[in-house]
């Protein structure tokens, strides 16, 4: 049975949710956008705003974070806003990004009315994401320079600005909890805050002591925290594909000098 964007409610939730797996796209995301966000998924590309329901009858379209795309598809996304295929977005800042923190998103839109079928919207929104490549994931992922810095006592140069999503504080509290009102997320949120070390550079003591406070996964081979077993997952499958991409590209010369 063909669905109509007229027959699409609106799913109304705050923006920025935390998604566990890519099962969890559909609790947040109407029908007309899915697709599209699931693909981006897959490309580990951040979205973090859609809409395609009958209330807003006119436009659905699917917004990304520019700073969590990698270098490529940063070309990929000036070019595109230079041509005119998607455009600058600066607005649709939810609760708890009103300080911009997370910077430029990109809009990916396409002009719908009430009679078009949903069928037909996913595939112009994917026209615009298939635009986009696989990159290894920019997010849910922390530094020691950006753990650092979220020590209440810190004194140093907050520049150049390091974006992370989600920051701090709304990884550690619900995106639900909108006052940031739970006692013992608020106890362990400035516990591991004060706890980070101003005098000197982390160690990898230091971030495997912040991960254990926080639940977290500390990844020895870079350095880094991983908020959750499936941001390391998506991190590794990409290392993958590129090992493999290379071993690939070295075969084919071999056989051309041959």
């Amino acid at each position: 049975m063909v669905k109509y964007l007229r027959d699409i409610d609106n799913i109304f939730v705050a923006g920025n949710q935390q998604m566990k797996t890519k099962s969890d796209l559909a609790k947040f995301i109407e029908a007309p956008c899915l697709p599209v966000c699931e693909e981006l998924y897959d490309k580990n590309i951040l979205t973090f705003w859609s809409s395609g329901n009958k209330e807003h009858p006119n436009e659905a379209f699917v917004l990304i974070r520019y700073e969590f795309l990698d270098n490529t598809n940063k070309q990929i996304a000036k070019k595109l806003v230079g041509d005119g295929i998607i455009r600058p977005n600066y607005g649709m800042e939810s609760y708890n990004s009103n300080e911009n923190q997370y910077g430029m998103a990109l809009r990916l839109g396409v002009q719908t009315n009430l009679d078009m079928p949903v069928d037909e919207i996913s595939a112009k929104l994917k026209k615009l994401s298939a635009h986009f490549v696989y990159q290894d994931i920019k997010y849910n992922i922390y530094t020691p320079t950006f753990l650092q810095r979220q020590n209440p006592f810190w004194k140093g140069v907050d520049f150049p600005k390091e974006y992370c999503f989600p920051d701090l504080k709304n990884a550690v509290f619900s995106a639900e909890d909108i006052s940031y009102q739970d006692r013992d997320k608020k106890r362990l949120y400035y516990a591991v805050r004060l706890s980070i070390p101003l005098d000197r550079d982390l160690t990898a003591d230091d971030m495997k002591n912040i991960a254990e406070k926080l639940g977290w996964i500390y990844n020895p081979n870079d350095g880094l925290l991983y908020k959750d077993a499936e941001t390391l997952r998506r991190h590794n499958e990409y290392l993958k594909y590129k090992n493999a991409q290379m071993a690939l590209q070295n075969q084919q010369i071999e056989t051309h000098l041959h």
